[in-house]
């Protein structure tokens, strides 16, 4: 009896460790997707140190928020405002997760996003995403690839790659370091070449975007009376590189999560 006891408890604490990764860290974006029925929201903020963005934008500070709902099982959905160092606006993601690591062992979902502001500021953009990850034990990874398109006749092609590694303290804390980094492929817009401001009616500025950082997540409490489930922390504090600019600047982010 008494090994029966012990073989249940490590066969809990195994499928625990090999629960899907089914929560976007505040940069890298989840491999897996909520239980069905499932319905989550978030909300953020964002501020940097930045004087100087997009169409010299003074500061940045913004405040985001999805709504996202998973109807069937392994199909999930979320609109909301999309926020990046520089724009933003509204979104809408679809995903679906192709493989779980209890039966596959990685997490891997591919999914789409539409942005009304896309890697140029005057132009929507279509994203086209895959993400894998796995738990090693404590230890978690996440990896991102976009491909995105941009809309309303701009042309412009980019490619994006995000990552998340990170330690679980408890299933409940985790820590890590998550970033972004999206560069531009194709512009049939203004040229970019380095230096400040605006030449002669040439764009300057990097041709990429950066923003990397050590991040935390903490799901501090449970079943929330009868109808929330989990309520969620996250907070990471780090550097951006702005696209279009030459400044590097301290960013931070704070967000706030809950299921229903």
């Amino acid at each position: 009896m008494r090994f029966l006891a012990v073989f249940l408890v490590l066969a809990a604490a195994t499928q625990a460790r090999a629960a899907g990764i089914d929560r976007d860290s505040l940069l890298s974006e989840a491999p897996a997707v909520p239980d069905k029925g499932t319905v989550r929201v978030t909300g953020g903020a964002t501020g940097t140190s930045s004087d100087q963005g997009v169409n010299n934008t003074q500061g940045q500070a913004n405040i985001t928020g999805t709504i996202a709902w998973t109807p069937i099982q392994n199909l999930s959905g979320d609109v909301g405002m999309y926020w990046q160092v520089g724009a933003n606006g509204p979104s809408a993601r679809v995903r679906y997760q192709v493989l779980n690591q209890t039966s596959h062992g990685l997490d891997l979902s591919g999914g789409v996003r539409f942005k009304t502001v896309g890697f140029g500021p005057n132009n929507g953009e279509v994203e086209f995403l895959v993400a894998a990850g796995r738990r090693f034990g404590r230890f978690e990874l996440v990896a991102n690839g976009v491909f995105g398109v941009e809309t309303g006749g701009g042309g412009g092609k980019d490619v994006e790659g995000k990552a998340f590694a990170g330690y679980r303290f408890s299933d409940d804390v985790r820590a890590g370091i998550d970033s972004r980094l999206q560069a531009e492929v194709g512009d049939e817009e203004t040229p970019v070449v380095p230096g400040p401001g605006v030449l002669a009616g040439v764009q300057t500025g990097r041709d990429y975007d950066l923003t990397a950082g050590p991040a935390i997540s903490w799901i501090v409490a449970h079943d929330i009376g009868k109808a929330l489930k989990n309520l969620q922390i996250q907070a990471l504090v780090g550097v951006a590189q702005p696209k279009k600019t030459d400044l590097t600047s301290a960013v931070g982010v704070l967000s706030a999560s809950v299921d229903f």
